[in-house]
């Protein structure tokens, strides 16, 4: 039992004096690294030899503290002061020195309001600039939203505006190739309409009929009755035609009571018997303005359009035949006949 207290002896010896020697080692290690540190590294290893308890006399430590602390408020660094005041009243303590260690415990307390008071700037600062990087993403947003409308905005009244253009210009179209009073082609449209035909005829070779008719007496109307009659009567004949018409087939007015036909795929005899039918339909119907039956006939001339003639050529055929029938007595339907002479 006594050998077996007297190694255990021998064991806690040679630990305390080998901690001891690494201790020394340790300081000596410390201390000859201050020569080439930075004022943070000094002051850092400053504080690490103030914390040897066992290997270096209270007033070294002390002096330590002092240096650490004196580097510290160089480079006012709150936390590393704030470590070291904690450091210095602790070794104040252990001395037992009871003035300087009331002085340190108020210079602990100091530094700690002192960071406090940091802390709470710092957080007050992290929270002005939170609010300002939220303020300035709302305003973005809200200038974005803005430059985004007006843009849409812009764009809307343009496609709008263009529409509206594009609306008036086909009106503007449409007014140009109508009739104001029978809503039919005008000379212009129904000039074009027939120079497309022609250009049908040189793919297929099928003829077209061209029939040129005039309101018998009309004058005589619009002096008996008034313009408004003959406006009347004019509108009233042009939905009568329409009723004796094909599909593919059109009509155009040529100029006052002149109205011209285009019958595509019809040959001559075919224009004959769609005239016909047509110069019936007015014979027949009964066109009453302000309670009084106005009597309506009209005379057709019919061309057929052959490779050998023009448009202009044709067109003067199918007036040549109408004033045929006009000096055959009228309300009739007259074919052109190149062989025959028109007098007078």
């Amino acid at each position: 039992m006594k050998e077996k207290t007297k190694i255990f002896t021998l064991l806690l010896v040679f630990c305390f004096f080998f901690i001891n020697i690494y201790a020394a080692e340790n300081i000596e290690f410390l201390r000859s690294s201050l020569n080439d540190a930075s004022d943070i590294e000094r002051s850092n290893i400053f504080y690490k030899l103030a914390s040897q308890t066992d290997s270096i006399e209270i007033s070294e430590r002390l002096n330590y503290c002092i240096q650490a602390k004196s580097i510290a408020l160089k480079l006012d660094n709150s936390e590393l002061l704030f470590d070291i005041l904690s450091l210095e009243s602790k070794i104040h303590k252990e001395a037992n020195d009871i003035e300087n260690y009331s002085i340190s415990i108020q210079e602990y307390l100091n530094m700690c309001e002192k960071i406090s008071s940091l802390d709470m700037e710092n957080s007050k600062k992290q929270i002005t600039k939170q609010i300002i990087i939220r303020n300035s993403f709302m305003i973005g947003f809200i200038i974005f939203l803005n430059i985004a409308f007006i843009i849409f905005a812009r764009y809307r009244l343009k496609t709008v505006d263009h529409m509206k253009l594009e609306k008036a210009n086909v009106r503007l179209e449409e007014i140009s190739r109508k009739d104001p009073l029978t809503n039919i082609s005008n000379r212009r449209d129904i000039l074009e309409k027939i120079e497309y035909e022609t250009l049908r005829f040189e793919r297929n070779k099928k003829t077209f009929c061209l029939v040129m008719g005039d309101i018998d007496h009309f004058k005589a109307v619009n002096d008996r009755y008034g313009h408004e009659c003959g406006d009347h009567v004019l509108r009233e004949l042009v939905e009568t035609i329409i009723t004796g018409l094909r599909k593919q087939d059109i009509v155009g007015r040529w100029g006052g009571e002149e109205f011209i036909l285009l019958l595509p795929e019809t040959l001559i005899n075919g224009g004959k018997v769609a005239a016909e039918k047509i110069r019936r339909k007015i014979a027949q119907k009964e066109f009453i303005y302000n309670n009084k039956i106005i009597p309506v006939t009209i005379t057709f001339g019919v061309s057929e359009y052959s490779i050998e003639k023009d448009i202009d050529e044709c067109i003067k055929e199918a007036d040549t035949a109408l004033y045929k029938g006009k000096n055959k007595g009228r309300n009739r339907v007259e074919l052109f006949n190149p062989k025959e002479i028109l007098i007078g």
